[in-house]
């Protein structure tokens, strides 16, 4: 079975609008157009079996809907799993928490570029102590990302301070632990307590000797495969990972 971890979606409504406004942004192509309709006809196209939604409450107001959408699709898809969201800046974190792990959601997206805190920041206790209290895992996009191209938010240096504050938490750093900062993660992150999953590894070049060597010295438990989608082709994802040299069994 082939579960890809990353991937993105929106309401449909909201899909018009955001996905040709962030790949302006970007300057990088969309795989698809961002709606649920839309990656399940990707899955089928790339026998992709599974694949986890990070939704993401860039701000306060947000942070209901999001979560709303997400409990909708856990409700009526038996091949998508949607994640939650908690944003640092929110008046009922602890209360959201609880109603998304009452909902059966077990994990929560972070983006601190886009929440505009470092992952670091004291705002972001109060997200992975209710992650902590409920049992719940959070994913959090770490390193580069085009949206603040002169200052990253989640570094592996922060990720650390985080760990070390929080030595119980569940926690997933995308991008192979931050993207374009490998040696950071290789030195800081590499054997800890935390998961990295694929997703943009193959986009910015992350030589595959690196990434075999930071998967060989990794819990191989905690190494998930993602994508990104629809910002990269799960298929694509899927090649550079099968093109690694790692034994059949990792």
């Amino acid at each position: 079975m082939l579960i890809d971890f990353h991937t993105h979606a929106f309401p449909d409504k909201v899909a018009e609008k955001a996905i040709p406004k962030l790949a302006g942004i970007g300057g990088i192509e969309a795989y698809g157009d961002g709606t649920v309709s839309g990656i399940i006809s990707r899955m089928d196209e790339w026998n992709v079996d599974r694949a986890v939604i990070l939704n993401i409450a860039t701000n306060p107001k947000q942070q209901t809907n999001v979560n709303n959408f997400a409990i909708e699709i856990n409700r009526t898809s038996d091949r998508l799993y949607a994640l939650g969201s908690l944003n640092p800046d929110s008046d009922c974190i602890k209360e959201e928490a609880r109603r998304l792990r009452d909902a059966g959601i077990r994990g929560v997206k972070i983006h601190p570029d886009y929440m505009e805190r470092t992952i670091d920041d004291e705002k972001f206790d109060a997200v992975f102590a209710a992650c902590v209290e409920n049992d719940m895992f959070a994913v959090t996009h770490s390193g580069w990302d085009f949206i603040s191209p002169d200052f990253i938010h989640c570094t592996p240096e922060r990720i650390l301070k985080v760990l070390q504050k929080f030595p119980s938490l569940k926690l997933v750093a995308a991008h192979m632990g931050a993207c374009r900062q490998w040696d950071e993660v290789e030195r800081l992150l590499i054997g800890k307590n935390i998961w990295i999953e694929t997703s943009l590894a193959p986009i910015f070049d992350l030589d595959k000797a690196q990434c075999a060597r930071m998967i060989k010295n990794h819990d191989p438990n905690k190494i998930l495969f993602g994508s990104d989608f629809p910002w990269y082709r799960s298929d694509l994802e899927y090649e550079y990972v099968d093109s690694l040299e790692l034994s059949d069994e990792l």
